[in-house]
């Protein structure tokens, strides 16, 4: 055994020896048998802070034989090893961002240090240093001898654009709250003015000026009335409202607004060429006209006056409700009622039920039964909404039995397959139409 010992101790001097003569110097062999760590490096710090990034900096770790490398560490989270750099720089970050950073040493033997202290650092908000677009197409309206209102087009910006600022002539004369028009007053008649606008973010970028108008005020008093408005016309007419149109007047100075009339009455005024009308009563004539009002109140002639009807009162009741509730069509009730057509299906039409009264049942005396029944009072009814005059137009319609009716007229009287008269015409459901007959059909 103390053979054995001896024969690998003696090995273990001889690889000793061979490795220093193999070696270039000392420090190899010492970095070789190092395992001392490094010192903690220390002063770590930060500099060139952004809302996105940053730069570390610290002083040197010590070691016995060298430090090779460090590892640093964000929100305990390796993103970096260099080659024994006392710098980094740090980029991804997030504004207003609070991060933590710490750094670690290491030498050639792969040793760490303990770690540096960590510092805690807070990104700044983000910059905004992007100017607004300029606002554009700067144009006048109602100019008088003492007054302008100016209007633009917004400008944008990558954040938000929060004012404007308006120049007379070179000078600031006020913003606008973020507004695109403002009335200009106590200007000198018969004056030349040049106006721009710039447009402000909230971090105070100003953005390039707007074109650059000029206007020249009114040299006398105006006398001379708008134009006419024309071409007057009603649309989205219902039992109750319409909308009025027409076309804009014109006047040297500028139409400030327009004076709508129901009947002789004034119902109100607009700077727009369209006027809401409302609280009208159902199926009722009316008769409307407009005139226009300058800068300085002269007034425009009446426009043509437009006669309008209101439409009638829209129906509540469903085809079946109506036949439920009229007297005059109960045995038509008490019939449909044993057999499913629809008729109080809003979805399902519309219909246009030719309905045979109580006399017209009385007189066509016993009723088939089961499906012949069906058939019968099927070859009432029409896909579709027919008023009394379409029916003539059309002259033939299908039923729902898949019969034919052919539609005539004699006079003011319509005629079902030469039988059968329409007594009360064109009651209007929410589902179709109703007319009443004296006979039932029969093909």
């Amino acid at each position: 055994m103390k053979n054995v010992v001896g024969r690998i101790s003696l090995w273990a001097v001889c690889l000793l020896v061979l490795f220093q003569v193999s070696c270039d110097d000392n420090d190899k062999l010492e970095a070789f048998l190092d395992n001392q760590k490094p010192s903690v490096a220390t002063g770590l710090q930060t500099s060139e802070l952004g809302p996105e990034g940053l730069v570390l900096q610290w002083n040197a770790a010590d070691d016995n034989v060298a430090v090779t490398a460090y590892e640093v560490f964000q929100n305990g989270t390796l993103i970096d090893t260099n080659e024994g750099e006392t710098t980094h720089t740090v980029t991804g970050l997030s504004p207003a961002t609070s991060y933590e950073f710490y750094v670690v040493a290491f030498d050639a033997m792969e040793n760490a240090s303990d770690q540096s202290e960590a510092i805690t650092v807070t990104t700044p908000e983000q910059t905004d240093t992007e100017k607004p677009t300029a606002p554009s197409n700067l144009e006048s309206s109602n100019l008088t001898q003492t007054s302008v209102t100016l209007n633009w087009e917004a400008a944008t910006d990558d954040v938000e654009v929060v004012d404007y600022e308006i120049f007379q002539d070179g000078t600031s004369i006020g913003q606008t709250n973020g507004e695109t028009t403002l009335a200009i007053s106590d200007l000198v008649a018969s004056t030349n003015y040049e106006y721009y606008v710039i447009a402000l973010d909230a971090a105070g970028n100003e953005s390039d000026a707007s074109n650059t108008l000029s206007i020249t005020t009114s040299t006398d008093e105006d006398t001379a009335a708008p134009s006419q408005p024309t071409n007057l016309s009603a649309t989205n007419i219902t039992t109750t409202s319409l909308v009025l149109n027409w076309t804009a007047s014109t006047d040297n100075e500028g139409v400030k607004s327009y004076e709508i009339f129901n009947g002789e009455t004034s119902i109100g005024t607009t700077a727009e060429t369209t006027f809401n009308v409302s609280d009208l009563e159902a199926d009722t004539a009316y008769e409307f006209k407009v005139r226009a009002t300058d800068n300085s109140d002269n007034i425009s002639e009446f426009s043509d006056v437009l006669e309008v009807r209101t439409e009638a009162t829209a129906p509540t009741q469903t085809v079946a409700e109506i036949i439920a509730s009229r007297n005059d069509l109960s045995l038509l009730n008490a019939t449909i009622t044993n057999f499913d057509f629809n008729l109080d299906d809003e979805e399902a039409g519309p219909f246009t039920v030719f309905a045979p009264n109580n006399s017209a049942f009385t007189a066509f005396g016993t009723l088939p039964t089961g499906l012949a029944l069906n058939v019968l009072i099927a070859g009432h009814v029409v896909g579709g909404n027919y008023s009394s005059s379409e029916l003539v137009e059309e002259g033939t319609l299908t039923t729902g039995a898949t019969t034919t009716l052919n539609i005539s007229q004699n006079g003011s009287e319509i005629i079902i397959n030469g039988q059968s008269t329409i007594i009360v015409k064109d009651i209007q459901a929410t589902n179709g139409v109703i007319h009443i007959v004296d006979e039932i059909i029969t093909n």
